[in-house]
């Protein structure tokens, strides 16, 4: 077919949370989308609302062949990708020293390497148009990561390589954006908790009613959040964080004042390792062999 005039986005993990309601507002708006999911059948009834804009695809992000077949048919399909939002939702809640290897690797393959390769793999016909956006759904934010250690973790190492790509990709016309989905709103996918030991379970349960309860106080709006994505976008490179809702809001600002706090309490210490700063002498130092000579004097 022609390329469209529209954008064309290309929508990972489209049938659930965020990821869904942003495939809905695309397509609603009159842009074209490739959705695209591990069961490609649980989008067709959205795909068959818009035949002309949308086209459905099988999706698994840890597998790189799977990722190379979406793109690239994605990209015979529309002729191109000027949208790629990536979605990183599962979870693996327990203490650190109660994880298992295997499931650990598997959370860090579906919420990092997963959307760090779809990237890669979309970049190069961004950077041959020099135009495009890498919109990332990070797991939302938590009030304090004890017992999320590993999915803060995920969020972090992602959060990082968001930052570096913005920096590499920006000179080029291609924008990055991640996304704090802000309630926790895209968390179907949770990998269930590893064998757990006693002498945590008291504190881990105290902990996970506190944040049930703070997550049930702050819902994100769905629809909502994906108008703002799509703005953010449509605004141009937009910005490389994008915290959706007040409550994820309060708790980036609150982020960043726990830090502020703990580097004023130990900037002198932090100051101390400095490299000593040479002592310069107060008075010259005489040449050897002798005393400073006298400046000659001229005479009229």
């Amino acid at each position: 077919m022609s390329q469209p005039t529209q954008p064309v986005w290309f929508i990972a993990d489209a049938t659930t949370g965020l990821a869904a309601a942003l495939a809905e507002a695309v397509l609603a708006s009159g842009q074209h989308a490739v959705l695209a999911a591990r069961v490609p059948a649980q989008l067709q009834a959205l795909v068959d609302r818009h035949p002309d804009r949308a086209l459905a695809l099988a999706l698994d992000v840890t597998d790189a062949a799977s990722v190379d077949m979406a793109v690239l048919a994605a990209e015979r399909h529309f002729g191109r990708i000027d949208v790629l939002a990536t979605s990183a939702a599962q979870r693996y809640p327990g203490a650190i020293e109660e994880g298992e290897e295997g499931a650990m690797r598997a959370l860090f393959e579906e919420n990092v390497f997963g959307p760090i390769n779809l990237a890669r793999r979309v970049l190069p016909g961004m950077r041959a148009r020099r135009t495009g956006h890498i919109v990332m759904l990070a797991r939302a934010s938590v009030q304090a990561p004890a017992f999320e250690g590993f999915s803060h973790a995920a969020r972090s190492a992602l959060e990082a390589l968001a930052e570096a790509l913005f920096y590499e990709v920006e000179p080029l016309g291609i924008g990055v954006t991640l996304v704090d989905p802000g309630s926790g709103d895209d968390t179907d996918g949770s990998v269930p908790r590893a064998a757990g030991i006693a002498d945590y379970d008291g504190m881990m349960s105290g902990l996970a009613s506190r944040a049930a309860r703070a997550a049930s106080a702050a819902q994100v709006d769905a629809a909502r959040g994906a108008q703002a994505i799509m703005q953010a976008v449509a605004a141009g490179r937009g910005p490389l964080r994008l915290v959706l809702g007040r409550a994820a809001l309060q708790r980036a600002y609150d982020r960043l004042r726990v830090l502020k706090v703990g580097f004023d309490a130990w900037a002198d210490l932090a100051a101390s390792a400095d490299v000593p700063a040479p002592v310069r002498p107060a008075h010259p130092v005489p040449p050897a062999g002798g005393r400073p000579r006298r400046a000659v004097r001229s005479r009229a």
